[in-house]
């Protein structure tokens, strides 16, 4: 099984920190901790969703672990189409530059591998009739 890295689009995480961060401005500065509990935990969530992202391929399955909302399972013969995306649709793709779509028989799900070249090479040495549209 092989292992795809997750791109983690720090153009996602920043701005989400920012929020937190000024949002809670004030209690940080009279040092009103119990204020901020809701809002750390918030942003715990959100890093464990972001960075419990995992996608791995074996010769028959494209894995799609979606951190704590469990596995999509994509027969890679099913797969019809995979392209480049600028589609922001949550997904489990923590980046909004370089996401793939991929579109296989029951539906089309979005991902963002680190490196595009590689995930599809892994693609198509098992389904080398796969479109690609870059």
């Amino acid at each position: 099984m092989k292992n795809i890295p997750v791109k983690i689009g720090w153009e996602l995480v920043i701005p989400i920190l920012l929020i937190i961060a000024v949002s809670n401005f004030s209690a940080i500065k009279s040092e009103s901790w119990k204020a901020l509990i809701a809002p750390v935990l918030i942003l715990g969530f959100v890093l464990v969703v972001i960075f419990g992202i995992r996608y791995r391929i074996d010769s028959q399955k494209l894995y799609i672990q979606n951190s704590i909302f469990g596995t999509t399972k994509i027969n890679i013969d099913e797969i019809s189409r995979i392209e480049k995306t600028w589609n922001p649709l949550s997904s489990p793709a923590p980046s909004i530059f370089g996401r793939v779509q991929i579109y296989y028989t029951n539906g089309s799900i979005i991902i963002s591998p680190k490196n595009y070249e590689e995930f599809k090479n892994e693609l198509l040495k098992i389904k080398p009739n796969i479109t690609v549209k870059d």
